[in-house]
């Protein structure tokens, strides 16, 4: 596919008007160029997706920002005994297509499907509840890292 047809399928308009805005340098004309490979635009616009983008274990996090948010998630929330006496389940928990965008319900599943304890079963609902007040990157840290949070 020639780099118009890409422009044009992506923003749905004519050879024109993708000319007019290269020559004019329209901002996301120049912020697509500089950040985006053709191949990558293509693939978004066939797939709806760019799969590169999609695992987020194809990128590091910086360990800072990662120690930040662990440390935080430890404060804020009384997740360090759920995890601990949970542990080995979080542990046999299958993790191979987790994503930060599919952190959250990957974190309801696990919860729906986890064998708790006695008294902390009559507090599931109100753990899947919470989960929403976490973000993305929030939720994929606890999955991915269960044992940071067992002191």
């Amino acid at each position: 596919m020639k780099e118009e047809e890409v422009y044009m399928k992506l923003f749905q308009y004519s050879r024109p008007t993708f000319f007019k805005w290269k020559r004019e340098k329209i901002p996301v004309m120049q912020l697509l160029a500089k950040y985006f490979a053709k191949e990558e635009l293509e693939e978004f616009v066939e797939k709806g997706f760019i799969a590169k983008f999609e695992k987020f274990e194809d990128y590091k996090i910086d360990p800072v920002f990662e120690n930040y948010v662990l440390t935080k998630l430890k404060r804020d929330n009384n997740l360090e005994s759920f995890i601990a006496q949970n542990l080995k389940q979080f542990q046999k928990y299958s993790l191979d297509d987790l994503t930060v965008a599919n952190a959250k319900e990957k974190f309801i599943d696990f919860l729906s499907s986890v064998h708790l304890l006695k008294f902390l079963r009559s507090k599931k609902e109100e753990m899947i509840e919470d989960i929403d007040k976490f973000a993305d990157i929030e939720a994929y840290l606890i999955l991915k890292y269960p044992e940071k949070f067992i002191s």
